[in-house]
């Protein structure tokens, strides 16, 4: 652990109980931040138990207990000199050779400061060669440690939607000049080349990675300019409006609201309202046959017709567990105060790929011609002392919109 950061007072005991119980070789504690510390959503949301190598793979700080055998046996060592990643090398190889790998906590176990004297590798400026260098290390690890190789590319293919396209942020890259730009991408593209089939590329379920991707491996630095600078113009805020849950499955309705009403996704042309009727109208006299996927399609497809070229939404689906993510495409059914409301059909078939999950949910928005945002988390409406949403939907603590789908559905 680092010096600046603080242990619950039963988190050895915890996770020492936890290691001989399970026979587990590695144990993570559930991190909390202090000082203004952010921590990735893993450490809010991971049930306590057993985790897989795609969950654990999200956190690659060396705050966690080690067995020493494990270590002594395979002589794990940290790589030497001013390495990025060196943590990432280190845990990436423990967890490939780990028999089990668990998550501790029901709540928070290591309190995880935020350091400002700027005196770590982490606070320097990121070279991009030697950052780069590192990434293919752990891509080697992964492919060399896990014995299935559409397990391997897929794991590499997630490890580099969290370390790779962090520099195609919006904060980070509008910062870059020219030929800076150039070398991310020129390294990355090598890096895609040599770890992740392009075939696969169809697998990233966010639509603005899956571009950014795409972009990447044509080496097309204007086109991703272009992208990059639209995400600020699509920032957003939501809310879910309410749900029903019939026996096709479940249908969300979801208010998005542009943040700067002078963006682009403010300024795009709502449709009129006998485009918006005709597209509810669609809805109502297919939604008896949701059942059948052709008339789900349908049903989406006519309402894009119907409204015309406005703005489009996604709702992209995580379960908390093995965060296996879909992306669902949103039909546009009104417009009031300056928002969109969008309406998402979420078939049984889907949330069966969820199975005994609670699943969060983001919202993704669109303009045309094929430019899209972050996501955002869906939010809910302050909920009154004991007041519950119903169904399968239930706001968190933190106000956000969640399916418990450990429930028993009929």
């Amino acid at each position: 652990m680092d010096s600046d950061d603080t242990l619950a007072r039963n988190a050895l005991s915890a996770m020492v109980n936890m290691a001989e119980d399970r026979q587990a070789d590695i144990v993570i504690p559930r991190f909390q931040g202090t000082g203004g510390r952010q921590v990735q959503g893993l450490f809010l949301s991971f049930p306590e138990g057993d985790i897989g190598l795609p969950r654990a793979m999200e956190t690659l700080s060396p705050q966690k207990l080690f067995r020493r055998s494990m270590i002594e046996q395979d002589q794990l060592r940290f790589p030497e000199g001013k390495v990025r990643l060196e943590d990432g090398i280190f845990i990436t190889r423990a967890y490939t050779i780990a028999r089990r790998i668990t998550f501790c906590g029901t709540g928070p176990l290591y309190f995880i400061a935020e350091r400002d004297d700027g005196q770590n590798i982490s606070a320097r400026p990121i070279d991009p060669d030697n950052y780069v260098s590192s990434c293919r290390k752990i891509a080697e690890l992964l492919r060399d440690g896990v014995p299935d190789a559409k397990r391997s590319e897929r794991l590499i293919r997630q490890f580099f939607s969290r370390k790779g396209l962090r520099f195609y942020a919006a904060k980070r890259w509008l910062k870059f000049d020219a030929e800076r730009k150039q070398r991310w991408v020129t390294l990355h593209q090598q890096f895609l080349r040599d770890f992740v089939p392009s075939e696969s590329d169809a697998l990233i379920q966010n639509v603005t990675d899956r571009r950014k991707v795409m972009l990447i491996r044509a080496g097309d630095v204007i086109g991703l300019d272009r992208l990059i600078a639209a995400e600020q113009e699509l920032v957003h805020t939501n809310q879910y409006l309410g749900g029903t849950h019939g026996t096709y499955g479940v249908e969300l309705l979801v208010a998005v609201t542009p943040e700067d009403p002078t963006s682009i996704l403010g300024q795009s042309r709502t449709p009129s309202a006998w485009r918006l009727n005709l597209a509810r109208l669609v809805h109502r006299v297919l939604r008896p046959f949701f059942g059948h996927h052709f008339a789900r399609g349908l049903s989406r497809k006519l309402s894009q017709i119907a409204v015309g070229r406005a703005p489009g939404a996604y709702l992209m689906l995580a379960g908390r567990r093995v965060r296996n993510a879909i992306a669902v495409p949103g039909r546009l059914v009104g417009a009031q105060n300056g928002s969109l409301h969008f309406r998402f059909v979420l078939p049984e078939e889907l949330l069966r790929r969820f199975p005994g999950e609670r699943v969060d949910m983001w919202t993704i928005a669109e303009v045309h011609p094929n430019l899209s945002g972050r996501q955002t988390r869906v939010r809910t409406a302050p909920l009154k002392k004991g007041q519950k949403l119903g169904g399968l939907a239930y706001a968190t603590n933190q106000g956000n919109l969640s399916l418990d789908l450990r429930k028993k559905r009929g």
